[in-house]
């Protein structure tokens, strides 16, 4: 039986209102990546601002483990909770999304975190490879399917 042109507006509304939860799906798929391409980022020493950051990640001495200090820089690059802790968290409304840490710590360490207001989320460069490396592709593959 043919398509009518009934039909395909009736799949055409299904996507444009599934498209949200679509990227929404895609986002949280990919949730390595996304949280791979903010770690690149601060590696590079820079922020989700297009600056630089204001101190490299790696000049903060630090507490690694209860009780036990460790001497010369903290390196949170190791494989500490801070790295380990990443994640993403899709905005309620479905076009917007953080990226942060569970690994914060407390103390000193909580402070120089906290003192970045640059330091989690995409700077340009970044949120370019997120939209048309990792959504975009999804998205048509999405549309692809139903259209």
């Amino acid at each position: 039986m043919p398509t009518t042109i009934n039909d395909y507006i009736k799949k055409c509304q299904f996507v444009a209102s599934e498209m949200l939860n679509e990227q929404e799906r895609i986002v949280l798929a990919n949730e390595t990546e996304i949280v791979n391409l903010n770690k690149n980022q601060f590696t590079d020493g820079l922020g989700s601002d297009n600056k630089q950051l204001f101190t490299p990640l790696r000049s903060f001495d630090g507490i690694y483990k209860e009780g036990y200090k460790k001497q010369g820089l903290y390196d949170f690059y190791e494989k500490g909770i801070f790295i380990k802790g990443m994640f993403v968290i899709v905005l309620p409304n479905k076009t917007e999304l953080i990226i942060d840490s569970s690994g914060k710590g407390d103390g000193e360490k909580k402070l120089f975190i906290n003192s970045y207001t640059n330091l989690f989320g995409l700077d340009n460069y970044y949120e370019n490879i997120l939209n048309y490396d990792l959504i975009y592709p999804e998205l048509m593959k999405f549309i692809k399917r139903y259209l």
